[in-house]
């Protein structure tokens, strides 16, 4: 009689197979191109276009680019929320080591000088359950035509796959990658890779295709995914961008799952980073308050906490052996700490002595700062798996393969929490250490609690048991127009109105949301309104599908999204019964709409607002970092339907022309023709060849106007 733990085990193998073996009907695309996961609010673009290694394994710095603009963004409508994101995973052999092509066998790894191989990536696969929404704003399509496949049995809103080869070892690496639309799944994603022993040195397009002789290796599993949440806010700290993510600590917590009670696996052991205060350092901030307290990096000014993110990740699964593939709770081995400049090489200790099991003091360190060894570049947090002796017999076609499964969420205290801690602190009514505790221990309930969101979701799909799903978000289009902005939207097929999961046609409600000024939360040139995302509109008569915006202000921009609601009834996840609603982020309009007068028929009425332009009137802002609403604007008002608008020096010097055509109202950013932001001074804005609305001639205009820097 099989017992419950041989049940639940062979429900756990089945699965995984299950999950697996799907991947052989993919439709690989060979060219590798990047993938796009933003089904919910993490947006991620992994690529090759930066880093020695590839896809995923071996020194891979792919999703790492040092500038404004980063591939990982949490959450992915607020201002500096973009995190550095790197791959490390070295595989670690046993004494035995590994037979070379010529026939010699290497002790320990493939390279005596590191455990370190460059992987390549062969192919990768993007599939959703829907395809991504159209978006429009005045006629203009927003986001790129998508390529993937479209596959409504998905078991998840998007799944993305890729094939790396380890050629050191000669062993290929299969990663899936699974999103939802679930809100209650927001922050998370699953993360599961299959290792294959199949003996290739190079990828099947490099001719001739030479493999490793057939034998056994045994290998611990050591990955690493580094996180850097400060890279956007320190940027606005400091003024420039960290080196290998030098004020980050790293760090693990054990947390037992509330969500999954029937697998053995009830402790989590999450492996997280945060923004650490970094003394010393070029730029390092005194605050007004006296302290030089950087750590979550608060603004200078308002004190609002740029860097309140705490990423990480978990372990969902490992088998027990290659004979077992039940899921295995002693594992993680180990949760070591490494630095890139350090220790990953092998300098002041032994690491791999800490992967096989020789050293037992250091498998799961605490932060290094706490155990005394100071900040490091290049922080790293190893969670380790093994070992596993896998097989390759080509004469028996026998390619042995282990695969592991880990959550990936990143936690955060709420927006206001950030800002009014950060204000408090800044005020002198809140201590560094207070400060810290709050925001520390504040993200890091909210990741270990969205782990174990991901380690539901993973219980759910190993089982086969459904997800339960929200309505997809419909396409949008917005048209600014004579003193409101329409916005329209549609689904491309009746059948998204039935449950994905169920098939039921349990739709509820439309809704419309609106944010003003900026296109993300918290961006400089909101001028420190505060301003975020707010629904305006909503209505459960499905048939409605336009919203005439009439509240707005001509010349203010605004951005929408649209989302769509189920009632509930087909919802038993984590919270029964509970209306599940698309993500805004799908429709969000990244695009400004702005209500307009339209053109007047007469001359003589023309504004330049404000005038005189200064930094108090909010005409002088910089730039904005993630091209998010107007920056340095300066009004025209009252102009006819169509002219030429030519900005002079006060010295009759043309620096800036243009065409108008339409609204009474036009733009100028300070810029000249050569895109040179213009000095302080005496200007003159002159609107000629100017016609009404029936063509007729109107008389030229001459604004005198002034800019103080």
């Amino acid at each position: 009689m099989l017992t419950c733990k041989m049940k639940l085990q062979i429900t756990i193998i089945a699965a995984v197979v299950m999950l697996y073996q799907s991947a052989a009907v993919s439709q690989p695309n060979y060219t590798a191109p990047p993938l796009t996961i933003d089904v919910n609010s993490i947006h991620w673009t992994p690529s090759k276009t930066r880093g020695d290694g590839g896809m995923v394994n071996e020194y891979s710095w792919n999703y790492a680019t040092y500038g404004p603009d980063f591939d990982f963004f949490w959450p992915a409508d607020q201002y500096l929320s973009n995190m550095l994101f790197q791959i490390f995973s070295p595989i670690m052999l046993s004494d035995s080591g590994i037979v070379d092509t010529a026939g010699v066998r290497h002790p320990k790894f493939a390279e005596p000088s590191q455990p370190i191989s460059q992987a390549a990536t062969d192919w990768t696969w993007e599939r959703r359950r829907f395809r991504p929404p159209d978006i429009y704003v005045d006629g203009i399509k927003l986001n790129p035509q998508y390529n993937g496949q479209v596959d409504p049995a998905l078991k998840a809103d998007e799944i993305c796959e890729f094939n790396d080869l380890i050629p050191a070892y000669g062993v290929r690496a299969h990663v899936r990658i699974y999103t939802f639309s679930n809100p209650e799944l927001a922050n998370v994603a699953i993360w599961q890779i299959t290792l294959t022993f199949t003996g290739e040195i190079a990828l099947p397009k490099y001719k001739p295709q030479r493999r490793l002789p057939d034998q056994t290796i045994t290998m611990w599993w050591p990955f690493s995914m580094s996180f850097g949440p400060t890279m956007g806010g320190y940027d606005e700290v400091y003024g420039g961008y960290p080196v290998e993510s030098e004020n980050v600590l790293d760090s693990w917590i054990n947390k037992t799952s509330q969500l999954v009670t029937d697998d053995p696996r009830t402790d989590l052991k999450v492996a997280y980073y945060w923004c650490y205060y970094l003394p010393n350092i070029a730029g390092s901030p005194t605050y007004p308050n006296g302290s030089k307290d950087a750590s979550f990096n608060p603004d200078r000014t308002t004190g609002h906490i740029y860097s309140s993110q705490i990423p990480g990740y978990a372990l969902l699964y490992a088998p027990v052996s290659l004979q077992n593939n039940a899921d295995d709770p002693a594992e993680p081995y180990s949760m070591m700490h490494a630095a890139i400049t350090t220790s990953l090489w092998q300098t002041g200790k032994d690491f791999r002595n800490i992967y096989v099991g020789t050293e037992s003091t250091e498998k799961f360190p605490l932060d290094p700062v706490t155990t005394g060894e100071g900040i490091q570049k290049g922080p790293m947090r190893f969670i380790s798996a093994g070992p596993y002796s896998l097989t390759k017999n080509d004469a028996a076609g026998r390619y042995d393969s282990v695969t592991f499964v880990y959550g990936i969420a990143s936690g955060s205290v709420p927006y206001e929490v950030a800002d009014s801690v950060g204000r408090a602190w800044l005020g002198g009514s809140m201590s560094d250490a207070v400060k810290d505790s709050i925001i520390l221990n504040g993200g890091r309930d909210s990741l270990v609690n969205s782990i174990d969101r991901a380690y539901w979701a993973w219980d759910q799909l190993s089982h086969g048991r459904a997800i339960p799903a929200p309505p997809p978000p419909p396409d949008v289009s917005v048209q600014s127009g004579p003193g409101w902005n329409v916005v329209s939207w549609s689904y491309p097929d009746l059948s998204y109105f039935k449950n994905a999961v169920t098939g039921v046609d349990d739709w509820y409600a439309w809704r419309v949301y609106r944010k003003t000024g900026a296109y993300y939360v918290d961006d400089p040139n909101d001028q420190g309104t505060g301003a975020t995302w707010q629904l305006v509109y909503e209505t459960h008569d499905r048939n409605q599908t336009t919203f005439k915006d009439t509240s707005g202000t001509r010349g203010v921009n605004y951005y929408y999204a649209v989302t769509s609601v189920n009632d509930g009834t087909q919802n038993n996840g984590l919270y029964p019964g509970t209306k599940l609603e698309s993500s805004r982020y799908a429709t969000r309009t990244s695009l400004a709409a702005s209500p307009f007068k339209p053109g007047l028929s007469v001359s003589g009425r023309v504004r330049v607002v404000p005038n005189p332009a200064t930094s108090a009137s909010g005409a002088l802002g910089r730039p904005s970092k993630t091209g998010g609403g107007p920056t340095d604007q300066i009004a025209l008002f009252n102009l006819p339907v169509s002219c030429t608008l030519s900005i002079y020096t006060e010295t009759g010097n043309l620096i800036k022309r243009w065409s108008h055509y339409g609204p009474a109202d036009d733009y100028w950013d300070q810029r000249t023709s050569s895109n040179q932001y213009v000095a302080s001074g005496i200007y003159i804005l002159a609107v000629t060849n100017s016609k009404g609305l029936n063509g007729e001639n109107l008389s030229d205009q001459f604004v005198k106007f002034v800019i103080v820097r």
